[in-house]
C-alpha cells in the first residue's frame, strides 16, 4: 500500500526548467550581453548547483576581464548566487503550474497520503515558493539541495514510519531516477514535454498528474 507520495520540484510540480536556466544567463548578462561565459559554464559543468554554477560564470567574468579589476570570486559568486535566488523565488512563484498540479495534491492530501517535497533546490526558498503559491500546507515536509535526494527519500522514510515499498517518488532529471534506485522505493516518471531518458527506462510514466491518482491505485491494486 502506497502511503508516502514525494515529489521533485521543478519540471514536475511547476513548469519551470527554463526559468531557471535563463536566470543565469540573465543575472550575469549586464557584464556578459554575448551569453558566452554562463553558455559555457552549461556546457562544461550542466550538473553543477547554483552555488557551483555562479562561482564558475564568476570566475569566468573575471578571467576576460569583465568584471571590475581587484574583484573576488568568491564575494562575486556569493553575489550572483543571491540574485538568482531572488529572481527565481519572484519568477517560479507566479509561473505555470504542471497541468493538474493543484487538483492533485489535493486529492491525495484528502485521500490521507503523506505528501513531501524533495528537490535539488535549498529548502530555504523553496518554502517561499511553496508559500507564494499556496501549496506550503499540503506538504508535511519539505527537503531540499542540502542532502542527496536518496538521504532525503531514508529521511522520510524514518520520519513517517513507511518501507521503500509504500513511498512513490515523482520527478522529471535522472537524479530522481538515481535516487529512487539507490533507495528502493517507487518511481513515476513525469514526462509532460517530452520522452526523456528517465521516463524511456520507467516502467511507470505520467504525461500530465492527472493520471497520478489512478496509477497509485493500480500500484495498490497489484500490491494487494
Amino acid at each position: 500500500m502506497i502511503k508516502c507520495v514525494v515529489f521533485d520540484f521543478d519540471g514536475t510540480l511547476v513548469d519551470s526548467n527554463a526559468i531557471k536556466k535563463e536566470t543565469f544567463f540573465a543575472i550575469a548578462r549586464p557584464w556578459d550581453q554575448s551569453d558566452a561565459v554562463v553558455a559555457e559554464v552549461f556546457e562544461r559543468w550542466p550538473a553543477a548547483d547554483r552555488y557551483e554554477k555562479t562561482r564558475k560564470i564568476a570566475e569566468g567574468l573575471i578571467s576576460i576581464k569583465l568584471l571590475p579589476k581587484g574583484s573576488s570570486a568568491q564575494e562575486w559568486a556569493s553575489r550572483l548566487a543571491s540574485e538568482y535566488t531572488k529572481e527565481c523565488e519572484n519568477a517560479i512563484g507566479a509561473c505555470a503550474e504542471m497541468p493538474g498540479a493543484t487538483r492533485t495534491l489535493n486529492e491525495l492530501a484528502e485521500k490521507g497520503l503523506l505528501l513531501f517535497v524533495n528537490s535539488a533546490t535549498p529548502v530555504e526558498p523553496l518554502r517561499k515558493i511553496l508559500e507564494l503559491r499556496g501549496w506550503i500546507h499540503f506538504f508535511r515536509g519539505v527537503y531540499g539541495a542540502e542532502a542527496a535526494k536518496a538521504d532525503n527519500l531514508g529521511q522520510i522514510a524514518v520520519r513517517t514510519g513507511t518501507k521503500p515499498h509504500e513511498i512513490v517518488h515523482v520527478g522529471d532529471q535522472p537524479d530522481d531516477l538515481l535516487a529512487t534506485k539507490q533507495f528502493g522505493c517507487h518511481f513515476v516518471a513525469m514526462a509532460a514535454h517530452d520522452t526523456r531518458p528517465v521516463a524511456k527506462a520507467s516502467s511507470l510514466v505520467v504525461q500530465e498528474l492527472r493520471g497520478l491518482s489512478d496509477l497509485l491505485s493500480k500500484l495498490n491494486q497489484e500490491a494487494a
